[in-house]
């Protein structure tokens, strides 16, 4: 629908759309140069910690812990710069993405961001105040330590929500970088089989990339090089800080002492310049393959004791207190492989996958490192996933009976694998829908019969954001479905990407945490009968003053908005789109030409969010969601601004 001027102005009351700080009038540097950016994608933080309190208090109340998903770069808000903030600042210890290679540039932000100044810490101290003071944690929320306090874990969870794509190979990735992985289906559940049958190959490979990355470290600790610049720098526009993404991300590097001038470094490592890394693979392998058998059992068995007892001295404590998501994930397991080594030492003669050879191999070498896996499953969203039901006809295989093979090696094979979890997606989750129940009871039908397999599962995740905030909606019971027999309790997680991003209109106790601006670049009068941009869509009825903007389609601003059916905000007022627009402008139509009019050349306009249009109307409009538009923008051409 073409939405009028009263349409809008009645939108711009709702509290939800109104952001937390101040758009200057005019874009210019504090010399009152005009600003070099053309357009602005502002981003709040306050508002991003203000709805992330919100969904981990809603969580809380059914005992569930919160994914944050920032896929699709953050929904066009920057993943690594607004998972930094939240993993800085408000403990967010799990992200979600929906690519292998989005996980490891994320992973490698995290891990490089932990050695320089984070975000927040970017900015100066009047704006950290500012931004403490703007953000109030609900009342319903477990009482935190200051927002801004430095609080990140030691170790970051990310999950590829995605299928693995080039498999078996990619296998090795989500091994060496630790990301957890979604078996979405027999194929891959197959892949990863094969992947597993290997485990020369896979200590090979990962003494590689660890050869490799020992070499860069060392290189680059004495190579006098100077830094690389920081993720985050200090824009000039309105003294906040501002950073502006390109194609190629750059991630900032560990401080280091520079050499002694005049001194040179000759004698390095001869096992990191001699020797290469399949050299160093094949000594790995001699090394492990000379380990002694009973002795390597032996171990294994006092480890895996030691595990159970101190896994049930915590569980009688207190049956409902998590101990971190490997111990729920390793408990149950350790329990099976106390009870079948016996049949672990028996079948040392095996040639197979599940041999004491292949065993030892994995145990001997990176017992430790483990590709975790969760077991994706289709209860109605139908795009991927393991079914529910068990099979009549034979024509496939039970889920049950899949995910059973797979953490079987994990026991009796002694492969580097970690059962973490089972998932499903949420298609129609809303107040009037009955299909969110219906979900969930297939969801707790295949939970109960991987249960009775004897299978412990650590963790289970159903909800997004919508099927977590609707209030009306009584599907997730957590009695059901994390209280489990044997082992430890399942922990519970929801994911959430648009309510962080306060992009769910239909919950308003969310802030809006994106403002798209633009720079008024042109100011002229339009006489009655001439037209302005392509194909004379728009002719002047009257001597009209025309204002031209410096944003269009090609940096994501929607050319479906022209002709009048967008508006933006100049100096307090709404105006309308007028002609098409262009690839990279737009006019806006200011009034009559004799009428007075405040708008000047620099001024800055609004056309989402802030005292703008609230971008929910926007998206509404269209059609289409608040995402769709927010992942519309244009990095390369549109300035991301991060402010209080």
């Amino acid at each position: 629908m073409t939405l009028d001027d009263h349409s809008i102005a009645s939108s711009l009351t709702g509290t939800s759309s109104i952001s937390h700080f101040e758009v200057p009038l005019t874009v210019c540097d504090e010399g009152g140069n005009d600003s070099k950016f053309r357009s602005v994608h502002r981003i709040s933080l306050s508002a991003l910690s203000h709805n992330y309190y919100n969904v981990a208090a809603v969580a809380s109340n059914q005992r569930c812990d919160v994914i944050c998903v920032v896929k699709a770069d953050g929904y066009g808000h920057g993943a690594i710069d607004t998972a930094i903030h939240l993993a800085d600042n408000v403990g967010a210890n799990a992200f979600a993405v929906a690519t292998l290679e989005e996980a490891i540039e994320l992973r490698k932000a995290l891990e490089a961001s932990s050695h320089n100044e984070s975000l927040h810490q970017k900015l100066n101290g009047g704006q950290r105040k500012e931004l403490l003071n703007a953000f109030v944690p609900p009342a319903s929320t477990p009482p935190f330590e200051q927002p801004l306090s430095k609080r990140r874990d030691s170790f970051i969870r990310i999950l590829v929500l995605g299928p693995p794509v080039g498999f078996p190979r990619c296998f090795h990735d989500y091994y060496h970088y630790q990301i957890e992985c979604m078996i979405s289906g027999p194929e891959v559940a197959d892949a990863l089989k094969v992947w597993i049958s290997n485990p020369l190959d896979i200590q090979r490979r990962l003494v590689e990339r660890v050869s490799q990355a020992t070499k860069e470290e060392f290189s680059s600790t004495f190579s006098g090089q100077p830094e690389k610049e920081k993720m985050f720098d200090n824009a000039s526009t309105a003294g906040t800080l501002a950073t502006h993404s390109t194609t190629t991300t750059e991630f900032p590097q560990t401080r280091r002492k520079s050499p002694v001038p005049g001194s040179s470094i000759n004698n390095k490592s001869a096992t990191l310049n001699a020797t290469s890394g399949d050299n160093l693979a094949k000594e790995f392998r001699q090394m492990l393959q000379t380990q002694q058998k009973v002795v390597a059992q032996e171990a294994t068995l006092s480890s895996f004791s030691s595990a159970v007892d101190e896994a049930e001295e915590k569980e009688t404590a207190n049956p409902y207190k998590f101990e971190g998501i490997e111990a729920a994930a390793l408990a149950s397991v350790h329990r099976q492989e106390v009870e079948t080594q016996q049949v672990l030492v028996e079948s040392s003669d095996s040639d197979s996958i599940s041999s004491t050879s292949s065993a030892l191999m994995f145990s001997a070498g990176s017992n430790k490192r483990r590709l975790r896996w969760h077991a994706m499953v289709d209860t109605g969203m139908g795009r991927l996933g393991f079914k529910t039901d068990a099979p009549l006809d034979g024509t496939r295989r039970d889920s049950v009976d899949i995910i059973q093979e797979l953490v079987k090696l994990q026991v009796h094979g002694a492969a580097p694998l970690e059962f973490y979890g089972m998932c499903t997606h949420m298609a129609d989750a809303n107040p009037t829908s009955t299909y969110t129940n219906a979900q969930t009871d297939r969801f707790k039908s295949l939970l109960k019969r991987v249960r009775n397999a004897g299978i412990s599962v650590p963790t289970v995740s159903t909800d997004n954001s919508a099927a977590l905030l609707t209030t009306t909606l009584t599907h997730f019971d957590p009695n059901k479905l994390l209280e489990q027999k044997s082992g430890l309790n399942t922990r519970g997680f929801v994911r959430c990407g648009g309510a962080l991003y306060g992009q769910r209109p239909a919950f308003p106790q969310l802030q809006a945490v994106s403002t798209l601006c633009a720079t008024v670049r042109h100011v002229a009068v339009l006489k009655e009968g001439e037209s302005v941009g392509y194909d004379r869509a728009y002719i002047a009825p009257h001597d009209v003053r025309i204002a031209t903007l410096a944003i269009g389609f090609a940096d994501g601003y929607p050319r479906e908005l022209g002709n009048g059916r967008g508006h933006v905000c100049i100096r307090e007022s709404l105006f309308k789109v007028v002609g098409n627009v262009c690839m990279d402008m737009l006019m806006v139509e200011l009034g009559p030409a004799y009428e007075y009019s405040e708008v000047r050349v620099g001024d800055t306009a609004i056309l989402w969010g802030g005292s703008g249009v609230p971008l929910a109307t926007v998206a509404s409009s269209l059609g289409t969601t608040q995402s769709a538009l927010t992942c519309g923008l244009d990095k390369t051409r549109v300035l991301r601004e991060y402010v209080p």
